[in-house]
């Protein structure tokens, strides 16, 4: 608040400085008295004269307070939120947490689950809960029926989503006249995106992740061709690296020395995304370390709420910064810490 005061005084002088001082007022004033010791219709006139310039100065003199009281009802808050904004930021010292270092374990959401239930259960409903999951039934939000065929003209490719028992398949044909010269079949092994917005679809062959060609918008209830294929039809050849997973779920295991091949997958993004490692926590909960969060931060683990809010938006736009990531050296997508 105090910063936010002296940044209003200058703001003020400096305003004082640029516009001209309602001098006019005082010199009206003057020659109202002065013009009183005349008499007769000279004095009348000389009167009337001066109080029109009285009134005229008196009003732009208001006039020019009005627009420096609006200046401050528009900018003080603006400034309280800038101030706000970087609050406490150089001074909060990010290495007190103990949960930063690489050599500290991820526990899994299964283990965070086992102290806080009604958590995981709310969490789960959430959108970033369900942003992951093998396909089926129970995870696809698309409608299959008259209009789930697409076809991509640039290609001269259709394709066909259905469901075979629990089984979601992809079928890409394309026709001369009414025979069918092409007919390729893949199943979907993994469905991205909560539904909230849209239904991705993952092919894996022996391991190695592909994303296919055909997504489900669920605002626009109907199929269409996935983000980015409408310019460039990669078919079933668009590799899933870790740029892409590690915003779309929770870390999974990639084998060494390859692209797009995972050894182990997980069914979306868990809690220590935005939390941190949480081995460290666990270890001293079970040795009976209990903090009082509502009076102390407990720096065994990260709780945004916490953080600075220049910190807070850091660990959202981890993923939800547009453009293209440039990593630092020596740096993978698997090393953000929140």
């Amino acid at each position: 608040m105090n910063k936010a005061l002296i940044f209003w005084f200058f703001f003020i002088k400096k305003k004082e400085q640029e516009e001209p001082k309602p001098s006019l007022y005082a010199a009206a004033k003057r020659k109202q008295t002065t013009f009183t010791k005349h008499s007769g219709l000279c004095n009348l006139l000389y009167s009337q004269k001066c109080n029109v310039r009285f009134l005229a100065a008196k009003v732009s003199y208001l006039s020019a307070m009005a627009k420096k009281a609006i200046y401050f009802l528009l900018l003080f808050p603006i400034v309280l939120l800038y101030l706000d904004c970087f609050k406490g930021t150089e001074a909060f010292d990010v290495s007190r947490y103990a949960n930063l270092h690489d050599s500290v374990q991820y526990v899994g959401m299964n283990t965070c689950k086992s102290c806080h239930f009604n958590v995981y259960e709310t969490f789960i409903q959430t959108g970033m809960g369900q942003s992951f999951d093998t396909a089926g039934r129970h995870k696809s939000a698309a409608r299959f029926d008259a209009h789930t065929l697409v076809y991509d003209e640039e290609s001269d490719f259709y394709y066909y989503p259905s469901f075979q028992g629990n089984d979601l398949f992809i079928t890409e044909f394309r026709l001369q006249g009414k025979d069918t010269i092409h007919k390729r079949v893949e199943k979907v092994d993994y469905i991205i995106g909560s539904g909230q917005h849209t239904n991705s679809h993952l092919v894996s062959q022996n391991g190695y992740l592909f994303q296919a060609p055909i997504t489900y918008y669920t605002q626009k209830g109907q199929w269409d061709l996935a983000p980015g294929f409408e310019k460039e039809n990669l078919r079933f050849d668009r590799i899933l690296t870790t740029e892409c997973i590690t915003c779309h779920n929770d870390y999974p295991t990639l084998v060494d020395g390859s692209l797009h091949k995972y050894a182990l997958m997980p069914n979306g993004i868990a809690c220590e995304r935005c939390h941190g490692p949480g081995e460290i926590h666990v270890k001293e909960k079970l040795a009976g370390n209990i903090i009082d969060t509502s009076r102390y931060i407990d720096y065994t683990i990260v709780n945004p709420r916490d953080l600075p809010k220049d910190l807070q938006m850091d660990v959202c736009q981890r993923c939800h910064l547009q453009g293209l990531a440039v990593l630092q050296q020596g740096k993978s997508f698997y090393d953000f810490k929140p």
